[in-house]
C-alpha cells in the first residue's frame, strides 16, 4: 500500500518548470551539428594547410569523438538528474521513479522525441500534484551508496509494484532539491553488515582479465596488418573483432566497479 506523499526529491529543473524534452533533444542536435562541423571544417583546414594529411585526419578524428562522448555523457548526466525522483510516505517508505523508464513508445527518433516531451509533461505533473507513479520501486534498502564526482550510485534492493524484490541501481546527481535530507533517508536503510563484510568484488579481476586480453589481439592485431606482414593476414580481422569485444568487456567491468555495483 502507497501512502501520502509527504516529501518529494527533484532536481531544481523539474520543480520549477520542466524542460526536459526541448533540453534533452536540443542537446542531442547541438551534439550532432558540433561533430558534423567540426568534421567539415578541420577537413578543410587540414586540407587547406600544408600539414601532414594523415596524422592530421588521424587527430581530428580522435579529438571529435572524445569531444562528443563527453558532451554525450554530460547530456546524459543532466537527463538522470531531471528525470529521477524519490518520494517520502506518512508510513516512512521510500520510494524512487526515473520517469523515463515509464514512458517507452518505441526506438525511432520520432519516438524518442515524443518521449521526451512526454517525459516533460510528467515530470510537471508530479512537481504540481506530488503522488508516487503506478511504476514508482519501494526502497526496501540501500546495499551500497558511492560517491563519484558528480552523482552518488545508490545500489538497493526494491520492491516493484508486481511486488517482486530485485536490485537496482540509482543515480543520485549532486545539485538535486534538499539533497541532505535525502542522503539521511538512504542511510537510514542502508545494511549496517554489508559495509562490514563486502561481498567479493570480482571487477576488478574481469577488468585486468579484459584489458590483458584485449592488450594480447591488439598486438596480434599489428603483426598481422599487411603493413607489418610479421603474421598470417587472416588473422587480423579475428584478432580484431575479439580486441574490441575485450575492450567493451573492459568498460562494463569499469562501469559496475565506478557505481559499486
Amino acid at each position: 500500500m502507497r501512502g501520502t506523499v509527504v516529501h518529494i526529491w527533484m532536481s531544481p529543473d523539474s520543480l520549477k518548470k520542466s524542460r526536459y524534452g526541448l533540453h534533452t533533444l536540443g542537446g542531442i542536435v547541438g551534439i550532432v551539428v558540433l561533430v558534423q562541423l567540426m568534421i567539415l571544417g578541420g577537413t578543410a583546414l587540414i586540407f587547406s594547410m600544408d600539414w601532414p594529411k594523415e596524422f592530421a585526419l588521424v587527430l581530428l578524428c580522435l579529438g571529435t569523438v572524445v569531444l562528443a562522448l563527453f558532451l554525450a555523457a554530460q547530456l546524459g548526466r543532466r537527463s538522470v538528474q531531471n528525470a529521477t525522483v524519490f518520494f517520502l510516505t506518512e508510513e516512512d517508505q521510500l520510494f524512487a521513479v526515473d520517469v523515463r523508464r515509464l514512458i517507452y513508445t518505441g526506438r525511432s527518433p520520432l519516438d524518442l522525441a515524443v518521449s521526451a516531451f512526454q517525459t516533460e509533461q510528467f515530470l510537471r505533473k508530479l512537481a504540481s500534484a506530488p503522488c508516487i507513479p503506478a511504476g514508482a520501486d519501494e526502497i526496501r534498502s540501500v546495499e551500497r551508496i558511492r560517491e563519484n564526482g558528480s552523482h552518488y550510485a545508490l545500489v538497493c534492493r526494491v520492491r516493484r509494484p508486481n511486488q517482486q524484490i530485485i536490485r537496482r541501481t540509482y543515480f543520485l546527481v549532486k545539485g538535486m532539491e534538499d539533497q541532505e535530507s535525502l542522503l539521511r533517508q538512504l542511510e537510514r536503510r542502508e545494511h549496517w553488515d554489508s559495509a562490514l563484510e563486502p561481498g567479493e568484488n570480482r571487477n576488478s579481476r574481469g577488468l585486468l582479465i579484459c584489458a590483458l586480453v584485449c592488450a594480447g589481439f591488439a598486438v596480434l592485431c599489428v603483426l598481422s596488418h599487411p603493413a607489418v606482414a610479421q603474421l598470417p593476414q587472416y588473422l587480423y580481422f579475428p584478432c580484431l573483432g575479439t580486441a574490441f569485444a575485450a575492450l567493451c568487456g573492459a568498460v562494463w567491468f569499469a562501469v559496475r566497479q565506478r557505481r559499486g555495483e
